[in-house]
């Protein structure tokens, strides 16, 4: 998985967590694998200054602080959602490997009478840093609601329906192809979806609060985590055929799957709540 969205996820489900009663690391920041490349995480307001200048005013230095300050700011539900771009010079799909490519995902924040609306900026700032901490994200609060949104109900079966179906598309479209790497990547994620089967996430993923999700948001995320292809130099993304119509149809498949994924992501997060975990 992108590591901007797996970081959100990780944020969204330690938030849900503290809210609900699920044991969060007391340093989430940085020992889980989500920030494993950062060396700084922040959250800051936007400030219009002289002559409209926006300017940045830390509001939490870490997450660890920012989890800390939802109780006690009557903090009722944390979830993502996800807006596609629009019109770019190409579909979000193939720009998803590039930092702020790919479409907007947001962090909302629901409290009592209001919310806070989020979003990530990151950027390479020790670009020869020998322990590899080459990002610095930093979480902007881009909207202050006056009231609550309603919290967004999961249609989880219909997400894994249309996730599975896509998956399957990308499978057939690879078998034909011969190329049996992509095939067997994606038949590990329809794996995923199986309830007959384990759904496991990748070794390098230490997903926060994973049994507070209902089983199926489990599979969902799962198979997200393992269906991710759309890198650069070297992935899914970056391959050609000899036909129009070929090249067409891989486009079709890799813009449905894309879609599909961003779907579950979200809608598993909203699920959180409707665990059943005790």
């Amino acid at each position: 998985m992108k590591g901007q969205i797996s970081q959100l996820v990780a944020l969204a489900s330690a938030a849900n967590g503290v809210l609900f009663g699920c044991p969060v690391p007391t340093s989430l920041y940085p020992s889980n694998s989500s920030f494993k490349f950062c060396n700084s995480v922040r959250f800051v307001d936007l400030k219009k200054g002289f002559l409209g200048k926006v300017r940045e005013v830390e509001r939490h230095g870490d997450p660890n602080d920012w989890l800390r300050s939802l109780k006690p700011t009557r903090t009722i539900q944390v979830w993502l959602t996800y807006k596609p771009s629009g019109q770019q010079p190409a579909p979000d799909h193939q720009l998803a490997a590039f930092v702020g490519g790919g479409g907007e995902w947001q962090l909302v924040v629901s409290r009592k009478e209001s919310a806070e609306v989020w979003i990530s900026r990151w950027e390479v700032s020790h670009h020869d840093a020998p322990d590899a901490l080459v990002w610095r994200v930093t979480y902007g609060c881009v909207a202050k609601l006056p009231s609550p949104p309603l919290i967004p109900q999961p249609h989880l079966e219909l997400a894994a329906s249309r996730l599975l179906a896509s998956l399957h598309g990308a499978h057939e479209f690879a078998t034909a192809h011969k190329l049996t790497f992509w095939a067997d990547w994606f038949q590990r994620a329809i794996d995923c979806l199986d309830s007959s089967k384990p759904a496991v996430f990748p070794d390098y993923e230490e997903f926060v609060c994973r049994d507070w999700y209902p089983e199926i948001a489990q599979r969902l995320l799962a198979a997200a985590y393992n269906s991710w292809v759309f890198g650069g130099m070297g992935s899914w993304n970056d391959m050609g055929f000899e036909s129009d119509g070929e090249n067409a149809r891989y486009s079709t498949v890799s813009k449905e799957l894309y879609s599909a994924i961003t779907d579950a992501v979200q809608q598993a997060t909203w699920s959180f709540r409707s665990s059943n975990a005790a």
